[in-house]
């Protein structure tokens, strides 16, 4: 058996990042691989420069909410090639921990591509909410999701992004299809970092 690729992505465990791996990886020759969830682009980028893992795969833009800013700087001056791009198809849906009634929520922490897919609606059925984005991991709703199923997070935050992610963590869907359109997709980069004789302008 030959040693799986090792393959880290911007997303956690039921992001949209993992199901763009999923669909994606086998077709472009990577069958047998393992996941390492990084939640940033820039944990992607530092694993590469670590040699953690072989292949990144990170979001960078999105049919409605444009070009994702947290890869963009994160691939700003690094030396790498992108081997496939590929897109797959986005619907949010509003999460909460099973212990609250959606009454009690105050504030939805997502992703900032997230806000920008869903502004409109947003605005239309949730603008008493607060929309907050969290720095570091946080960043990432999959994270988010596992902190608000754990109990880490207060029971007044809710969380915006793939429905997977209610279910592996015991959250409650409280409203799906927030995106502004149903022409909503994200296309993904998978990417190798150059031998440094190698210049590229990636």
């Amino acid at each position: 058996m030959t040693e799986p690729k090792i393959v880290g992505i911007q997303g956690g465990p039921g992001s949209f990042n993992e199901a763009a791996a999923l669909t994606h990886l086998p077709t472009v020759g990577i069958a047998n691989y393992q996941l390492r969830y990084l939640h940033t682009t820039e944990n992607v980028f530092k694993a590469l420069e670590k040699k953690e893992i072989e292949f990144g795969q990170f979001a960078l833009h999105n049919t409605l909410g444009g070009e994702v800013e947290e890869s963009a700087k994160a691939m700003a001056g690094r030396n790498f090639i992108i081997i496939e791009k590929y897109k797959i198809k986005i619907a949010h849906c509003l999460m909460i921990s099973s212990k609250a009634k959606l009454a009690e929520i105050d504030t939805i922490i997502t992703h900032p591509q997230v806000l920008r897919q869903c502004e409109h609606k947003l605005e239309k059925h949730y603008s008493h909410l607060k929309l907050k984005i969290c720095e570091g991991e946080l960043i990432d709703p999959a994270k988010v999701a596992e902190l608000l199923g754990k109990g880490e997070l207060p029971v007044s935050v809710a969380t915006l992004s793939n429905k997977n992610l209610a279910q592996i963590h015991g959250l409650s869907v409280v409203a799906e299809d927030l995106q502004d359109s149903d022409n909503n997709y994200t296309t993904f980069a998978l990417v190798k970092l150059l031998s440094p004789n190698h210049h590229s302008h990636s």
